[in-house]
């Protein structure tokens, strides 16, 4: 697996179309306020959710495949055991660059599906929030990567 630079995240959200999978209904769950952080700085955020017809008036696809248009970039909000089917999926639909979070509280990222996206080519981010990078965020995320700026242990 690649290394996580600063440069990889900045390329990430240099894309303007983000496929959420994992998405949820709940602003309160961790999918929802990053699809609604998503939209909220004009990027054109894709819910992926199998048990919803639309997110947040955004029309949402069962699986990162059913996406019509051309997608480069997701973030998966999936539990652990989930994560390899996600990696394979989004390895058919043609993302290059997959951002595998898992919530602190819950677990860390499956090794098998870091594993599975260099297998299938596809980049790799793990390790970080992906909240905590997005441009003008806030409150608790910005403490968040100060804390880690504090500790060195911040992209490069």
């Amino acid at each position: 697996m690649a290394l996580v630079t600063k440069k990889t995240i900045e390329d990430f959200y240099s894309n303007k179309m983000i496929a959420v999978i994992g998405a949820s209904r709940k602003k309160s769950k961790f999918g929802g306020m990053l699809l609604k952080e998503l939209l909220a700085r004009n990027y054109e955020a894709i819910p992926v959710n199998p048990h919803a017809e639309s997110i947040q008036g955004k029309n949402c696809f069962k699986t990162v495949k059913d996406i019509p248009e051309k997608i480069d970039v997701a973030i998966a909000v999936v539990p652990a055991q989930e994560q390899e089917k996600v990696v394979l999926e989004s390895a058919e639909a043609g993302i290059k660059t997959l951002w595998l979070h898992e919530h602190i509280m819950k677990g860390v990222t499956n090794p098998k599906a870091v594993y599975l996206c260099e297998e299938k080519g596809l980049n790799c981010i793990v390790g970080f929030c992906p909240l905590m990078f997005l441009p003008k965020t806030g409150f608790p995320h910005n403490i968040h990567r100060t804390i880690l700026k504090v500790f060195k242990a911040l992209p490069k």
